[in-house]
């Protein structure tokens, strides 16, 4: 599941950067999106453990 949300995420920003919605690297957007969607990956899976 966490592979397939980075690949939605990254096929987002590849295909807003391509429409010209976002300026810039791609690589820029991708890294802290991916950052923040392990983390929450992280918690929801901590949280599922406890109960």
């Amino acid at each position: 599941m966490f592979v397939g949300m980075l690949l939605i995420i990254l096929g987002v920003l590849l295909l807003l950067d391509h429409l010209g919605i976002i300026y810039g690297d791609v690589w820029d957007y991708f890294f802290p999106a991916a950052i923040v969607v392990l983390g929450i990956h992280l918690m929801v899976k901590g949280r599922s453990r406890k109960t």
